[in-house]
């Protein structure tokens, strides 16, 4: 007895084989196709066929106009490579590009296929657009973006081995940074709930929230 998922997988195989003499298709074309190498099964015809090829199209794992399926996006060694460090690594393009060693054409264009399946998905941050894995946690994304600059780990650092509350000119001064561009980060942390702000008389004190740091950093993906 044949199962949906049996149907599926018969239609699926014939796509596969369509797809290498014609990517760019239409899905009147490619029913007439499907339906005439199934007229053995009497569980397809061309309806219940076309109704599989656009539940296939809904869930993305058939995207007209490309030959790519989501069962085989991975299977190029490049994309596979850009696709597995973006899991443990999220990161802007040119970053990819450093890491992988490849171009910006080529990496735009794996990345272009891993968004549309559905394998990776992008956020802007402060005008950089960073790729995470699709299936991450988006409530995470700005954590990990901040947390993985050197300018936020050595503050944070500081705040955790002193364990003290400092003000931003002692921060500034501890870490050799820009007082401004600590007064900055030492905000967006304050936002992202990492550091609390103490107030003695009129100075303005800052310190780490461990317990929601270390919290925070074993959700966060980071690369070895």
């Amino acid at each position: 007895m044949s199962t949906p998922d049996n149907l599926q997988s018969i239609v699926c195989s014939l796509i596969k084989e369509y797809l290498k003499k014609k990517p760019f298709f239409s899905i009147e074309d490619i029913v007439v196709f499907i339906n005439n190498r199934v007229r053995a099964n009497p569980n397809l015809n061309k309806n219940s066929i076309e109704i599989i090829i656009k539940k296939l199209i809904k869930k993305r794992v058939l995207i007209p106009g490309t030959k790519l399926m989501k069962n085989n996006i991975i299977e190029h060694p490049i994309r596979n490579e850009i696709y597995n460090y973006i899991r443990k690594n999220p990161s802007n393009v040119n970053e990819i590009m450093k890491a992988i060693n490849i171009g910006s054409n080529q990496v735009l264009w794996h990345l272009s296929c891993l968004e549309k399946f559905e394998f990776t998905r992008s956020k802007k941050i402060e005008n950089q657009r960073i790729i995470f894995e699709y299936d991450s946690n988006s409530d995470l994304d700005e954590f990990y973006y901040y947390l993985k600059q050197d300018i936020v780990q050595d503050i944070i650092n500081l705040l955790k081995k002193e364990g003290n509350s400092f003000k931003v000119t002692e921060i500034a001064s501890v870490t050799k940074r820009n007082y401004n561009t600590v007064k900055k980060y030492l905000e967006i942390l304050q936002k992202l709930k990492l550091i609390k702000i103490e107030k003695d008389k009129k100075r303005v004190l800052y310190k780490i929230d461990i317990d929601k740091y270390e919290s925070i950093r074993k959700s966060i993906p980071y690369g070895e």
